[in-house]
């Protein structure tokens, strides 16, 4: 369901996100005052003493009970020998009046519901032996869960050392057994899980059931080379679980981050099956770079773009050769992630260095526990999908209309109409898509191995006719304890996919051919639109024509590594670890000889002349990447006089990538279904190749100081030397600086019940970048042929070689420097948590092309000259509205607004045509043209403005009346470029964020999660079957026809169509597109009973869950998430303009079954 807002609706989209935000706060409001008291007093609760003076404590009591609601039951002659009280004036709390009231004796309290404490001696109580079984909501036996008995209620999850009577641990089956007294308070609590408390009564038997912990201070959170806990954090780092990866059905693992982390940005590719999507952590930093993230899956680096000496987008830079590599994170299942991990600043990034200037994304997989028996699970899902949204064409009496009235305007003959009526957007596509998908899993461990597998396999049909994605993975890992002091592990994952397609590449191109025909004629062959392309084939409709196009990708790819840990001491630990990761991509295009493509190809390659038959063309490409990460790492762990705790780490790494292409063009084949193999081709006319090596040696170190979890200091530092630039500058130094104050472990809080966290935090610090094209401080020589091997320069039958361009040794790092404050705050046990985070990042000394003195035979060179800079703030406001034992609910709510800026440019220029998208003073991306003031309504109009331009002519696309009329900025009479204005700027939104909800009822899951972006303007291409109207093609239109201006509609917002203003950028092609977008929804029921067990199932459920559900939206286009493919610096640059011709989004919805043994 897609919701178009107009004008005419009272509904905004600020409307809806102010709605939003104040249901949000109304909701966090009635949560926080809405609590009880509990406890033996609240710890605000306090009592006024008016005079000093002597008390027994019956007279206590009265005074507690006078100036609270609580009340006492003891016996009657329980104090009567018991010692006065000495009191002073003033206010103390109730807690330590009590406190130091029954200093002496022996004494518990039970406390029931309505504020009655009742008052026994411990010798009361009767001595018990109590056990149980510790389990998780699914029913699986936990083992090292923490269990104890405490004579004192516990308070904020936590209790005084002091007051544990006597405590154990759970074993292999979850089992716990101790000594207690009757109203002891009985305690369970683990890493990752909520804490349990309950009174003992006289049962014996406790068996306790431990909900996940949703947000806590001691949640582990993994950082480069090692984790800590959330509470012990400087750095912004943001984190998303397993359960929320899972809320959204995707190939690719970094769809998962829609709108869940504060200043991170995502935009989709498209609903292509395996496309990438392109994620900008806190802004776009590069130019000429591709502004992606480090990735590092389970400690083996991953860069998802290859650059190379030809191009910073892939390898080949050739028009017959994408040189791109599959998507490596198609490897990783997202079944298989255990969290997602979001570097963000440099305190927490800098750890990686060179590689971490736009951000680190960790990604650690699941692995077994320890002490746990095997597990199988069986995971299947089905889905169907359709594309979120179609193209409004014409309906097929519209069409008729408009062609007979633009024929009429323009002089030509009256169109002739067929008698069909074709929705081609609905033949071209795939209508109810289907994807399968299928997983097994197996877990486990004892107390010294755990082990984790897992395969799985998938069928997706693409939304297009001829489209299809099958994928298989596997993933496996296995830790081992040799010895008290050896621990060994290795991981494995392995991807391989199988991606075919044909030559529709999107609803417009395809979707336009005339309605007015059918699919076949009556002879069974396919119709056309009655005219023949160059002459020599006929131009036939799109299932018969791009529809056979056949591509076909195959990819494999791994990811491994093992590792060895050595305890060298008790707080010393060495690890060692070598990692690789293998890539390979096959790709085979073919293009049949019925196809325009063919002819044109042929023409522009020298393999045909005009009127020549077509000939059939086989593009084939190869693609492999290597990299081999060899680290050392030495930790040390201590506590000194118990305040002093010290985590140190250092290290040594060696990185080696390499990344090879081979691009092939075969021509002239028999046929084109059968003998369409290489060998099968008459000639070859087309080659390129690509090869780029890089090396990394590296040193880090790292400091963390924690002096009574209220002062955290952390220092980091990595040295590299990369072999991407010259001798002198080859190493580069990253240091960075991060301090916390944690504000509510002072006096003056500690005992607060409401401010369970209050943390100041501020870093700074630098990381670099240098994915950069290969080789280019040395001089660069090559085959001129430019690809092309029939027009190669020869001598003697020979390939000519030479000089590729200026080398300059003096490159160095492009460096960012970013600082970082933040204030995080939790009330009421975090309950509510936010968060509020300033950052200032500047990018500096970015490599562009600068000039060159044409003597040197070139125009320009690399050099370092360019600055970037990122301001903004991150908001984030999350926790449990509703907490009870049957119903929870968690929300959170997320807010970003980032400013970007080119600040300096210093005459470089972008390896981008006219530098794109780059211009000083303005953020990235922004796109300028004309700014239209009008519509000329006569000639009378348009002759007046040309009799005041100074050569005669003010516009060159100001002609007739109907056409669009530009401001003369400068004030000169007549329009040029030098009156362009910035019109878009894509790139960057007044502000985005998301909100993520997920609701509990019993054995019922929903969860539902919104995405918003507000302040963003796009440049829409405008229907060139508008613009230039084809009478004889005679495509379907587009209803922005309806808009064009004719005589009878002076007030339109777009010229007449066939204007040549409709063609270039100019404000009336601007759209607001921002948007508000239900990303995810799901619901899932868990069953239960004892039929589950007899039949040796722990765990299974039922799920049912649906992406892009709908999408709010003022847009002029029919997606404002419009975006290419490519992850690299194009789509980082062009985000601002829509050519109309990227694949749609796909509405998804799935019924998906996992069973556990």
């Amino acid at each position: 369901m897609e919701i178009k807002l107009t004008h005419v609706l009272s509904l905004k989209r600020k409307d809806m996100l102010n709605i939003i935000m104040r249901t949000l706060i109304f909701l966090f409001c009635t949560t926080v005052f809405s609590f009880s008291s509990e406890g033996v007093f609240s710890q605000n609760t306090k009592v006024e003493i008016e005079t000093d003076q002597i008390l027994t404590i019956d007279e206590v009591f009265n005074l507690i009970k006078q100036q609270t609601d609580y009340n006492f039951i003891y016996k009657s002659d329980m104090f009567k020998n018991y010692p006065n009280v000495k009191v002073k004036k003033g206010t103390i709390k109730a807690n330590k009046l009590l406190e130091k009231s029954l200093s002496i004796g022996d004494f518990n309290f039970v406390i029931s519901d309505n504020n009655t404490i009742i008052i026994k001696q411990n010798s009361e109580f009767q001595e018990l032996n109590i056990s149980g079984k510790v389990t998780d909501i699914n029913g699986l036996p936990i083992a090292g869960i923490t269990v104890y008995v405490t004579d004192r209620k516990p308070e904020r999850d936590r209790v005084s050392n002091d007051f544990i009577v006597r405590g154990t641990s759970t074993d292999f089956d979850g089992a716990f057994s101790l000594e207690a007294k009757e109203g002891y308070y009985l305690v369970a609590f683990g890493l990752g899980y909520e804490y349990f408390t309950q009174q003992v009564t006289s049962q014996t038997v406790y068996n306790i059931t431990l909900n996940e912990r949703a947000s806590a201070l001691d949640e582990v959170v993994v950082v480069g080379y090692g984790s800590t806990v959330k509470k012990d954090l400087t750095g912004s780092v943001g984190t998303v679980s397993a359960k929320e990866i899972a809320q959204i059905k995707t190939q690719t693992v970094e769809n998962a981050l829609y709108g869940k982390v504060p200043g991170v940005m995502v935009t989709s590719a498209g609903g292509r099956p395996g496309a990438a999507s392109s994620i900008i952590i806190r802004g776009l930093s590069q130019i000429n770079g591709d502004n992606q993230p480090l990735y590092v899956v389970d400690n083996i680096p991953i860069n998802v773009t290859a650059n190379s000496r030809n191009g910073t987008d892939g390898l080949l830079n050739n028009s017959r050769f994408s040189g791109t590599r599959s998507n490596p994170l198609l490897t990783i299942n997202p079944s298989d992630i255990e969290s997602l991990t979001v570097l963000k600043d440099a305190s927490a990034a800098a750890i990686y260095g060179s590689r971490a200037a736009n951000g680190v994304i960790i990604i650690t997989t699941k692995r077994g526990k320890r002490g746990e028996k095997p597990r199988f699970t069986f995971e299947t899902n089905m889905s169907i999908q359709n594309p979120r949204a179609r193209q409004p064409f014409l309906n097929i009496q519209q069409y008729k209309e408009v062609y007979t009235d633009l024929a009429l305007a323009n002089g030509q003959p009256e169109p002739v109409f067929g008698d069909a009526n074709t929705d081609w957007q609905d033949e071209i596509t795939n209508n109810d898509a289907l994807w399968t998908d299928y997983r097994i899993g197996l877990s486990g461990g004892t107390d010294k191995v755990n082990y984790s597998m897992s395969a799985n396999i998938q069928n997706q049909d693409a939304l297009f006719i001829g489209g299809n994605f099958k994928r298989y993975t596997y993933a496996g890992n296995i830790d081992a304890n040799v010895s008290d002091k050896i621990k060994i592990g290795a991981s494995v994952s392995y991807g391989h996919t199988v991606d075919k397609s044909s030559g529709i590449i999107s609803l417009k191109s395809d979707g336009s051919f005339r309605p007015d025909v059918p699919v076949f004629n009556e002879d069974g062959s396919y119709s056309d639109n009655g005219t023949m392309v160059f002459g020599v084939i006929r131009d036939i409709n799109p299932v018969g024509m791009d529809g056979r196009v056949r591509n076909k990708t195959v990819t494999n790819n791994i990811f491994g590594s093992i590792y060895g840990e050595l305890k060298i001491l008790k707080n010393l630990t060495f690890r060692s670890q070598l990692s690789a990761s293998i890539s390979n991509d096959k790709v085979g295009n073919f293009t049949p000889s019925f196809t325009t493509a063919a002819v044109i190809d042929g023409i522009t390659g020298n393999l045909t002349s005009f009127g020549d038959a077509p000939v059939s063309i086989l593009d084939t490409q190869h693609n492999d990447s290597h990299s081999i990460t060899f680290s050392n790492t030495l930790n040390y762990n201590t506590t000194i006089a118990e305040d002093h705790n010290i985590n140190a780490l250092i290290g040594l790494s060696w990185d080696s990538s390499q990344n090879e292409a081979i691009g092939t063009s075969f021509a002239g084949f028999p046929d084109d279904f059968k003998l369409v193999d290489p060998a099968s081709s008459s000639f070859i006319f087309n080659g390129d190749s690509d090869f780029a090596q890089k090396a990394l040696n590296s040193f880090f170190a790292r400091l963390n100081y924690n002096y009574k979890d209220k002062y955290l200091l952390t220092l980091t530092g990595r040295a590299d030397r990369s072999t991407q630039f010259g001798e002198d500058n080859r190493t580069g130094f990253f240091p960075s600086v991060g301090a916390a104050w944690n504000i509510h472990n002072e006096s003056f809080l500690e005992n607060s019940n409401s401010i369970s966290q209050l943390k100041l935090r501020a870093t700074m610090g630098r990381t670099g970048n240098d994915n950069l094209p290969a080789f280019a401080f040395k001089p660069l020589f090559g085959v001129d042929n430019s690809g092309n091997l029939t027009n190669a320069s020869s001598y003697n039958g020979l390939s000519g070689i030479r000089l590729q361009g200026v080398s300059n040794s003096e490159i160095r790092w492009e460096e960012t420097d970013q600082i970082d404050i933040a204030l995080e705050l939790g009330l009421f046990n975090n309950r509510l948590n936010a968060e509020i985070v300033w950052f200032d990042k500047k990018t500096s000394d970015l490599i562009l092309l600068t000039p060159v003195s044409a003597q040197t035979g070139f125009t320009d060179y690399r050099f370092n000259i360019a600055d970037v800079s990122n301001k903004g703030w991150e908001f984030l406001i999350g926790g449990d509205i509703i907490r009870t034992d049957d119903f929870n609910w968690n929300s959170s709510f997320n807010i970003s607004f980032i400013s970007n800026n080119v600040d300096d440019l210093k005459g470089g220029q972008a390896d981008t045509f006219n530098n794109f998208g780059v211009t000083e003073g303005y953020p990235l991306g922004t796109i300028f043209g004309r700014e239209i003031i009008g519509i000329a309504q006569t000639q009378a109009e348009i002759d007046a403005l040309n009799a005041s331009a100074p050569d005669g002519q003010y516009d060159v696309i100001l002609n007739a009346p109907g056409d669009f009329i530009s401001r003369d900025v400068d004030g000169d009479g007549q329009y040029t470029s030098l009156d362009d204005v910035a019109l878009a700027d894509g790139n960057e939104s007044d502000f985005f964020g998301g909100w993520n909800n997920t609701l509990r009822y019993k054995n019922f899951d929903l969860s539902f999660n919104f995405q918003f972006v507000q302040g963003i303007d796009k440049l829409r291409s405008f229907d060139e079957s508008i613009s230039g109207i084809l009478f004889d093609r005679m495509p379907n239109l587009l209803d922005d026809v309806f808009e064009t201006w004719t005589p009878e509609n002076t007030d339109a917002k777009y010229a007449r169509a066939g204007s040549n203003g409709l063609d270039i950028p100019n404000s009336r092609l601007v759209s607001d597109a921002s948007y508000i977008s239900l990303r995810s929804a799901s619901i899932g029921y868990s069953f239960s009973g004892d039929w589950l067990t007899e039949m040796g199932i722990s765990n299974a459920k039922l799920n049912f869950a649906g992406n892009n559900l709908f999408l709010i939206h003022n847009y002029d286009g029919i997606d404002p998430e419009t975006s290419e493919e490519t992850i690299g610096q194009l789509t980082t640059l062009n985000n601002g303009s829509d050519s109309n011709f990227s694949y749609p989004q796909a509405r998804t919805f799935t019924l998906g079954l996992s069973v556990t043994f």
